[in-house]
């Protein structure tokens, strides 16, 4: 179990995997969460700036979330999420892209109000295959302190 003393600020990961965007699962997500014709109709996304179809914020981020999970080589002693911050959509992530999540921790401070937790934040960010960023923002979450 990895808890708060575990994490330093300045560290930092890149995802293992690469997460390839598929056509199916872009229309069959954004079908039932977020049905705009350039998420659901290929052709219709062909006439776009974007030039074809593209997946909805939503999807990214929780692309984002499933790649930072992996990250973790152990499980970490988190109590609960904290938030998001300075959330930016830089580029849409397209059918076909290969996605990776590189994270930092920024912050790290025990909490003086609950003692045997810490909070850790983290700063975020998706990128496709040519290393252009498709989503960034930061996390904050209050991790447990090692028992004694």
């Amino acid at each position: 179990m990895r808890y708060f003393e575990d994490f330093e600020v300045g560290e930092s990961a890149d995802s293992e995997e690469w997460y390839e965007l598929r056509e199916d699962e872009i229309i069959a997500f954004c079908e039932r969460w977020d049905p705009l014709p350039f998420h659901v109709d290929p052709q219709f996304a062909a006439r776009t700036p974007v030039g074809k179809l593209f997946t909805s914020a939503v999807h990214t981020v929780a692309i984002a979330i499933r790649l930072g999970h992996q990250m973790n080589k152990e499980p970490v002693a988190t109590e609960i999420g904290l938030g998001w911050d300075d959330v930016r959509f830089s580029n849409p992530a397209r059918v076909g892209d290969r996605l990776r999540l590189h994270g930092e921790i920024i912050e790290a401070r025990a909490s003086k109000s609950r003692p045997t937790v810490g909070v850790i934040g983290s700063r975020l960010r998706l990128t496709n295959q040519d290393g252009a960023e498709v989503i960034s923002f930061k996390t904050a979450a209050l991790i447990r302190r090692r028992p004694e």
